[in-house]
Parts: C-alpha cells; structure tokens; sequence
C-alpha cells in the first residue's frame, strides 16, 4: 500500500470524487494508483483556503482507478472554483472507495519536512514509508460518500432510479411530450474493429440495454464491430440529452461518419471528452 498526498483548498462532508485540473494529471494517478493505495488531503498555504486549514492534513480518500467526470456530482462550489472563461477547475476525477476526515487536522509539517510543489497540487506525490507511517497513526472518522443521481442509479438499478423520477403518465398528455420529460441518458460508445477510431454519440433511456442492441445485430462474437460505453450522463429530461447529443455531434460536424451522421470517425477520444466536459460545464453554468 502506498500513502499519497494531493493539495487542495478544502474537505467536506459528503465526499465526492478524487479532483484533476487535467485529464493528463488524472491519467498518470491512474496508472501509479493500486487497489488499498490511499491519498492525504493536504489545505494549500494561502487563499482561497481557509485560515484554520492552511497547511493541514484535512481528510483522507481511498480512490479507485474508475474514471469520472466531476460535473457527475453535485458538488457545492464557489466563484474561485471557476476560471474566468467560467470553466469547472477540476473537471476530471476518479471515484473514490472510501472516504475520512482527520478531526485533528494536524499540520503537514508535523508528519513530513519536505516541500510539496506543483506535483502535490495538480497531482499526487507519494509518501515515504516513514511518513505514511505517521499518517496511518492519525484518528480518523468515516465519512458519507457524495452519491448523484448517475451514482444512484447504478446503486439502485437504473431502470428503478429512472421511473421514480420519471413524471407520472396522464390521459391529458400526449405520447410525445410524455416521453420528452422522462429522464435518459447522452451516451458515447467506441466502435471496435472500424477501420479507425469512431464513437457512436446518442441518447437512450437506457443506455446499457441500447449497448447490447447494437451489440446483437453486430455480433462481435463473429468478428464484427462492438460496442462499448465510455461517456455517459443522465438529464432530467429526454429533450435535455437530445440537446447534448446534437451539440457534440454539431462540434465534430465535419468528423461525422456520412453513412451515420450519429457517428463520429477519425477523432481522438480525448478530443471528445474534451467537448463533453466542455458541454456539462457550460450547461452546469
């Protein structure tokens, strides 16, 4: 097990996920992070920190390696916490197992003497075993896990989540209008086996059993194409994850595949995470 420490401007109950300015900060913790790894929160040394956390071992996670976007989680969030084009800081984040706070908060130099730069605040920086030592000793208390919609879902069954949020059905509203106000999904799923990258971009009230419809007429059992799931975001509504859709394919408009207008061929994939982040922030605005 290995004890890391990332800075940040502070710890609160629930807990959401473990934060990245950049999508290339979280992929190198991704691929240093090991199951049981835990990671130290650490209050920066001046503002927008405030003064009785500056400095100080707040809290502690235990983070998988499953990728997340912030915007997933209904984070409380302060002006600070954007930049001044109005973008999300931390937009990237991987879901966290666990989740403690150290009620002491004791300071940082009380476990390590070493300075902690720009790799401990864009990033994570491991402990020494003698400083993860002091750390483990430290009294800790569980804390609840922010759990969004998107979350609960998966907790509770999709399909269930989905209804009880879904508004009832009525004789006076049409079939149509009905459908419009149910809650679904805007997915984006990667092509295996194209010729090229492609990722199919659309929306589903389920998007799970959207996947394995595509997956049964292009039986990869048979050496086809298979469908797998990268990017997903629950609305409200159906007519709120029909305008993501249209938005993201309007983005790669010249990208799009002209056998299926939905698909978009030849991009990167973080070129569209980029576009996706881009769209949740400006809807979140």
């Amino acid at each position: 097990m290995t004890v890391y420490l990332t800075k940040v401007w502070g710890f609160g109950e629930p807990c959401g996920p473990l934060q990245f300015s950049m999508e290339g900060w979280r992929d190198r913790a991704r691929a240093e992070l090991k199951p049981g790894d835990l990671v130290i929160l650490v209050g920066t040394k001046g503002e927008p920190t405030d003064e009785r956390s500056r400095g100080r071992v707040l809290g502690m996670m235990e983070p998988t390696t499953q990728i997340v976007l912030s915007m997933d989680f209904d984070l409380p969030t302060d002006p600070h916490d954007f930049n001044d084009e109005g973008q999300y800081r931390w937009p990237f984040g991987l879901v966290n197992l666990r989740a403690w706070e150290i009620p002491a908060r004791p300071l940082l130099a009380e476990i390590s003497t070493r300075s902690f730069g720009m790799d401990a605040a864009s990033g994570l920086v491991a402990l020494t075993d003698e400083e993860a030592a002091k750390v483990m000793q430290l009294h800790r208390e569980e804390v609840e896990l922010l759990q969004p919609v998107r979350a609960r879902a998966r907790i509770e069954g999709e399909e269930a989540a989905r209804r009880r949020a879904a508004p009832p059905p009525t004789t006076m509203r049409t079939g149509v209008m009905h459908v419009r106000r149910a809650p679904a999904y805007t997915y984006a799923m990667t092509i295996e086996g194209a010729s090229n990258l492609a990722f199919k971009i659309g929306w589903a009230f389920d998007f799970q059993e959207r996947q394995r419809q595509f997956n049964l007429y292009a039986l990869p059992q048979l050496n086809g194409l298979r469908y797998r799931t990268l990017l997903q975001h629950l609305w409200g509504t159906a007519r709120a994850a029909f305008q993501m859709e249209q938005a993201v394919l309007r983005k790669f408009d010249s990208d799009r595949h002209p056998a299926n207008r939905e698909v978009i061929f030849g991009v990167k994939f973080n070129a569209l995470e980029a576009a996706w982040v881009a769209y949740l922030q400006q809807a979140r605005r």
